[in-house]
């Protein structure tokens, strides 16, 4: 069974060989994470959980002792808002359809918060994979913001994606 463990410097050796490139990086941190992926970025990431209430969560997923994802949630106290990101499947575990039920996890954990309202994310409009994921999770696109990030000489379109509480509600499983 899938959990979520609490991201620590332990788990610190373990993320960065998951990506193999600026693209790899950028298209799971964002344009201001870089390659290769460092000891400083990741506990910068620690750093924002430790405010209260905080204003990130990070996590690994576990199955039967494996560390097989990673997922992160950023929060907007002041506008009941959370950012679900950072979400990493292992290269030796992708295909194992692990994203969505880490995702569940992780959007519960949002949701558990009673001030969190509305759950967006941003992906890149190539990924067509992950956008189907988050679609069958219940996020609703709510636009495209064309050329929005440079990656080396490349351009990206990022998808805005979201999924209010009262969505969640009605999407989440019995």
């Amino acid at each position: 069974m899938l959990a979520l463990l609490p991201f620590t410097p332990d788990h610190f050796p373990i993320l960065p060989g998951w990506f193999g490139s600026e693209a790899d990086v950028v298209q799971w941190g964002g344009p201001y994470v870089h390659f290769p992926l460092s000891g400083e970025q990741m506990a910068a990431m620690l750093d924002e959980g430790r405010s209260d209430p905080p204003t990130r969560l990070c996590w690994m997923a576990q199955v039967d002792g494996q560390l097989v994802g990673h997922v992160q949630i950023a929060f907007d106290w002041r506008n009941g808002n959370a950012t679900l990101g950072r979400v990493a499947i292992a290269p030796d575990a992708r295909g194992q359809s692990l994203a969505v039920p880490m995702l569940r996890l992780a959007i519960a954990s949002a949701f558990a918060f009673d001030a969190v309202e509305r759950l967006e994310l941003n992906v890149y409009a190539w990924n067509r994979p992950a956008i189907r994921s988050y679609e069958r999770l219940g996020f609703v696109t709510e636009g495209i913001r064309l050329s929005s990030v440079r990656v080396g000489d490349a351009r990206w379109d990022t998808a805005i994606m979201r999924m209010l509480r009262s969505e969640w509600r009605d999407s989440a499983p019995a």
